[in-house]
């Protein structure tokens, strides 16, 4: 966000009459990055979602009426809400001048009363309670209870009737067009704070392009199948790996509204765009939804049975959004259960062999890593004087459980791929040189030797799949497990 102080417009002897005026501010999109209604349904979304569909009709009575009624079934006060700071220190300086602050908006009374208490700063809070308190009926309030005069803070183009009864102008994250009307008001400007715009590379991390690179697990079954110079099959698998990548960048803009309270009290997942405000909530949801819908609409058509795994891991995926993701141990299973599924969509494709051994070697690799991943979180917490991941159910005091079971789990797959490669080392099955198979489990055990080590010592700063594909070591390891497979063949 950027803070411009501005002049434009009035003289000294104007600037000490707005001295004395009041300052009222506007909340959604103004004071806060966000809008309180949609951080309020997103919240009725994931946690009670019947509630949130019983208030859905309220809308035909009034906007106002659809606020009060999401606004009773959640509970904002333990909110964390992304503040525009700068305008709220630029607030707390005028508050020192002398000037009143007063919240007023459209959103209910009883979360305009949340958001005051939270920053203490302001002498009144008036939200929306018989009538939807925006545009030209804020304007008329404001008018009739600051006669005197007044400074307004807002943001949208409903507040252009706002600006054009008050005195003075803050612009708080307005469009440039909104900006040029009111500017036509022939009002001074005092102020100005911008929006910092999410950008292309924003948008691709919102969506998560960087963890793309994990649906190339699809490609797996084909390749040991040995069935990579089928035309037919590559081009089927490449359009299931498009339908794969529109689903899951849905589900995992659907996950960031779900977790925006856990997230913006992570260290590093309060900067994501939905939980900073860069990214509307109204937007990324639009999106999810568009993007799953054509996903599943090319999967049913590029396969009954593919679209079939595709629905699981969607609706598995919702079941851990919705709440399986706080229960220890049970989250970690489902994460190593969705990345398998990702190897039975590129299996349901082949029309011959499928490797069954591939499947129980999967969960038992990905339920490793989960547990690097989660146990690397533990040791943070326990390193920061927290006591627990309060978002996951898990306490410090787990870190020895999740060393056991990560490693363990992770010897587990290192057994079954043993067990393979000596069913491929009797005569007559597909590996001319099967022998040098035996490499791959030394190669592999080496790296997770090395992801628990980093895990253990809190280093594990991303998942570790996406870890691996930044790592140097990692790549080259993969690079030569790659050698070993092509000469045993």
């Amino acid at each position: 966000m950027s803070f411009n102080h501005s002049s434009e417009g009035h003289s000294s002897t104007e600037s000490d009459a707005l001295s004395e005026l009041p300052i009222i501010v506007d909340l959604d999109g103004t004071l806060l990055l966000s809008d309180t209604l949609y951080e309020a349904a997103a919240l009725s979304l994931f946690r009670k979602p019947l509630a949130l569909m019983s208030a859905l009709p309220t809308l035909s009575r009034g906007r106002h009426v659809l606020k009060a009624t999401i606004a009773k079934q959640v509970d904002l006060t333990s909110l964390v809400l992304p503040f525009r700071e700068d305008l709220v220190n630029w607030l707390r300086q005028k508050a020192g001048e002398g000037h009143t602050l007063h919240l007023c908006s459209a959103a209910d009374q009883t979360i305009v009363d949340v958001v005051a208490a939270k920053l203490g700063i302001f002498n009144s809070a008036v939200g929306s309670s018989e009538s939807n308190l925006k545009g030209p009926a804020k304007a008329s309030y404001l008018a009739s209870r600051f006669p005197e005069g007044f400074i307004y803070v807002g943001d949208s183009g409903a507040d252009l009737a706002v600006w054009a009864a008050a005195d003075a102008i803050v612009l708080a994250g307005a469009s440039d067009g909104v900006a040029a009307k009111a500017r036509k008001l022939d009002k001074p400007v005092v102020a100005e704070f911008s929006n910092s715009p999410i950008g292309l590379k924003g948008f691709l991390k919102a969506i998560r392009v960087h963890h793309w690179t994990k649906n190339v697990l699809i490609f797996v079954p084909m390749i040991l199948a040995h069935e990579w110079a089928n035309a037919a099959l590559l081009i089927e698998t490449l359009l299931a790996f498009l339908c794969l990548l529109a689903v899951t960048s849905g589900t995992y803009l659907l996950n960031d509204i779900a977790d925006l309270h856990a997230d913006r009290q992570h260290w590093s997942k309060r900067n994501r765009a939905m939980a900073s405000g860069r990214l509307s909530i109204r937007f990324g949801f639009v999106l999810a939804l568009a993007l799953i819908f054509m996903g599943f609409v090319a999967a049913a058509l590029l396969s009954l049975q593919f679209a079939s795994v595709l629905l699981g891991y969607f609706i598995v995926t919702g079941a851990y959004s919705l709440g399986l993701k706080r229960i220890p141990l049970l989250d970690t299973l489902i994460i190593g259960i969705l990345f398998t599924s990702r190897v039975v969509m590129g299996a349901v494709l082949l029309e011959h062999s499928r490797p069954a051994w591939l499947l129980t070697f999967a969960v038992f690799f990905f339920f490793s890593l989960a547990v690097a991943k989660r146990h690397t979180e533990i040791v943070r917490a326990s390193t920061s004087g927290a006591a627990s991941l309060k978002s996951r159910g898990y306490e410090v005091g787990d870190a020895p459980l999740t060393l056991s079971l990560g490693v363990s789990a992770a010897m587990a797959s290192l057994v079954v791929l043993v067990i393979f490669i000596l069913l491929e080392m009797l005569a007559g099955n597909e590996y001319a040189r099967p022998e040098f198979l035996s490499a791959i489990p030394v190669l592999l055990s080496i790296w997770l030797g090395r992801i628990w080590i980093l895990a253990h010592r809190g280093r594990m700063n991303d998942d570790p799949v996406s870890f691996a594909i930044r790592d140097n070591a990692s790549i080259g390891l993969g690079v030569v497990i790659a050698i070993v497979f092509l000469v045993a063949l």
